[in-house]
């Protein structure tokens, strides 16, 4: 471990994010209360970048070759340009991995951030920085709300500006996020999805999503249940995660406005008012849930922040 004690130059704290909402399938997405942070100090020893790693993932992420400094080599790329002076880079991650809460989101964004304040800030963050997270990330449903923050319903076109609007998130609502102590990869998650799909569940997610970003708009919390239903991919992904269609029924039971598959899984967002009595049980159907198929799970009450990314 390096242990840095070098002079600190800026901080990144990027938000979590849960992505598709039900409907919206790789469009839909909102920010979470829960940050990684990207220290970035002088490097006095060495002109490399280096990293240091804590938290999530500290013994599984390379030091070496990550998604952070992969991030990075587009933008010394983009500005045909690289830093003339060495760096530590000190990653305090809490965003759990392959938890379907945006971890590779954050890394994506927290290495771009960083190679562009090595390079003198010359991309702008909420277009070129947003741009290239969307285009690397491949669908804007984490990167944006992690960088814009509220919730943002977007559309990705080629060669041109990513297309979005931002939510401003409705007073009095809350995330209860359950995170099992399970893995589940998006890879593994989107390869589960069928190739096709039928016109009456296109129709069906189409008419949903649409209400969704209405509902939302509007603070129409109570249309919230049926304007994240789904048969586009929950139900396919419902075999790589225990009980979820009792967890489903039991925290709609317990009052919550709609739960979803977080992203692509394995944790699960619940959307509820904030409302202690209800806020609790939510909570305990969520890890009860889970806990008769004996899988343990964390629960984390969480806020939907309308400010993405904070530089420090």
């Amino acid at each position: 471990m390096l242990m840095t004690k070098n002079k600190k130059l800026i901080t990144f704290k990027i938000p979590a994010t849960s992505a598709n909402i039900g409907s919206g399938f790789d469009s839909v997405g909102l920010a979470l209360s829960l940050y990684n942070e990207i220290h970035i100090y002088e490097n006095d020893n060495s002109k490399k970048i280096e990293f240091e790693i804590f938290g999530e993932g500290e013994n599984e992420i390379s030091k070496n070759d990550n998604m952070i400094y992969s991030a990075m080599k587009l933008v010394f790329k983009k500005l045909k340009s690289k830093p003339n002076k060495g760096y530590i880079i000190k990653c305090i991650n809490r965003i759990p991995l392959s938890g379907g809460l945006g971890s590779s989101s954050a890394a994506i964004i927290g290495g771009l951030l960083s190679a562009n304040y090595m390079l003198g800030n010359k991309l702008l963050v909420e277009k070129d920085i947003l741009n290239m997270a969307v285009q690397m990330e491949g669908h804007p449903d984490n990167v944006a709300p992690a960088i814009l923050g509220g919730i943002i319903s977007g559309v990705v076109k080629k060669n041109e500006d990513f297309k979005y609007i931002k939510i401003k998130p409705p007073k009095n609502l809350k995330a209860v996020v359950s995170i099992p102590n399970f893995y589940l990869s998006t890879e593994k998650a989107r390869n589960i999805l069928p190739k096709e799909i039928k016109r009456e569940d296109a129709i069906f997610n189409i008419s949903r999503a649409a209400l969704l970003t209405s509902a939302l708009l509007s603070n129409r919390l109570d249309l919230l249940e049926v304007a994240t239903e789904d048969k586009i991919h929950q139900d396919y992904r419902a075999k790589f995660i225990p009980n979820l269609k009792e967890l489903f029924k039991e925290t709609k039971k317990a009052g919550a406005y709609s739960t979803t598959i977080s992203g692509a899984g394995s944790s699960i967002l619940a959307l509820v008012k904030n409302d202690k009595n209800i806020i609790e049980k939510v909570s305990k159907a969520m890890h009860s849930s889970f806990k008769k198929k004996n899988v343990e799970s964390v629960i984390k009450v969480l806020n939907i922040p309308s400010k993405g990314v904070i530089i420090i």
